[in-house]
């Protein structure tokens, strides 16, 4: 891994989300609810949490709590960009907390994957097409079986992600 990119930029990300929502918002005839503000603003982080962990050349997988909804993103930080996002839950259906979401990657950083209560919820390919997600409607509801796994995330199995 770049040493230099193992850290995030908040404003940079911040930035990168704003845009990728903009240009949502000029497709939105396919009916998707955007986040409102594209997320929390900057400087705004009361009700929200964020948790990242670095993958494969500058590339983060990125958990938010923002506004009213947790959504999951891969982020290019060389090139400042979202890659792929996946809507979790909405805090009306569910109230999470920081403590009970994790963020795993493939043994070979080909794809990350989200968890939540222990449960995988999203993954999410870096160079490919993958793009998988099972919402929280409540924290006793499975996440995605196991048999439906991308490769890599094995190591997950014998441990509960907590």
């Amino acid at each position: 891994m770049n040493e230099e990119l193992s850290e995030l930029s908040y404003e940079e990300f911040v930035r990168a989300r704003s845009l990728y929502w903009q240009k949502e918002a000029k497709g939105l005839a396919n009916g998707m609810v955007l986040p409102e503000n594209g997320g929390v603003p900057a400087a705004d982080d009361s009700s929200s949490f964020m948790l990242y962990a670095p993958g494969p050349e500058g590339i983060f997988a990125i958990f938010e709590d923002a506004d009213q909804a947790g959504w999951f993103y891969l982020y290019g930080a060389k090139q400042r960009e979202i890659f792929k996002r996946a809507h979790i839950y909405d805090r009306s259906n569910v109230a999470v907390d920081e403590d009970v979401v994790d963020i795993g990657w493939a043994v070979d950083g080909s794809a990350c994957g989200l968890a939540v209560w222990g449960e995988f919820r999203a993954f999410l390919g870096v160079s490919n097409d993958l793009e998988m997600r099972k919402p929280v409607m409540n924290a006793a509801e499975d996440g995605i079986p196991v048999k439906d796994w991308p490769a890599g995330f094995d190591r997950y199995l014998d441990t509960k992600i907590e």
